[in-house]
């Protein structure tokens, strides 16, 4: 039994190569446009997504500002670097001492911290350059008096190295000197 092969009818000569429209050409614009505004709305939550978490995760500088009441004791004393406070002054200070000698404001000394930021604890050690950047960045928040117009002033800024990074130093200190000498006697911060 042979069978017959016979083309399928081809419909008019006339429309030969033309397809026939899909559906309402008014509801095919409409689905288009509606899936132009979904596909907008999920790129618009996802950036905003992303913002959140970047904003989220990011670590929050805490500066101090100047205290009132500097550290709180008899003066003059002796006291850690670690617990150095804003608007502590120090007789001939030098920043490399992991101790320094803290004094009255009111009487001769040659540095008063001005500001601090701290770094969290699980934090890793942002490198040397970036931790020089922060000190820059901490100083430029210091307020200083009227008082502070009758000294020639230097900013030193005092940061973590590797080395005390990894026993738990996460301070970045800036202090307001005098080249030398114990040349300030008073108070150099504004209130």
């Amino acid at each position: 039994m042979a069978q017959e092969w016979r083309p399928e009818p081809q419909g008019d000569p006339a429309t030969h190569g033309q397809q026939e429209p899909h559906g309402d050409p008014v509801k095919r614009q409409r689905l288009v446009i509606g899936g132009i505004v979904v596909a907008v709305l999920i790129l618009i939550g996802v950036v905003i997504w992303v913002l959140l978490n970047l904003l989220g995760t990011r670590p929050e500088a805490t500066v101090s500002s100047p205290s009132p009441a500097p550290t709180a004791g008899p003066l003059p004393r002796d006291a850690e670097a670690k617990d150095f406070q804003v608007g502590d002054c120090f007789a001939d200070f030098n920043a490399n001492a992991s101790k320094a000698r803290v004094v009255a404001c009111d009487t001769e000394h040659s540095a008063q911290l001005g500001a601090i930021h701290t770094y969290s604890a699980d934090e890793s050690f942002p490198g040397t350059n970036a931790l020089r950047d922060k000190g820059r960045e901490v100083c430029k928040d210091v307020k200083l008096n009227a008082a502070a117009d009758d000294y020639v002033l230097l900013q030193q800024n005092v940061y973590p190295s590797t080395t005390s990074w990894d026993r738990g130093d996460r301070r970045v200190d800036c202090f307001v000197v005098v080249d030398s000498g114990n040349t300030i006697k008073e108070d150099l911060l504004a209130k």
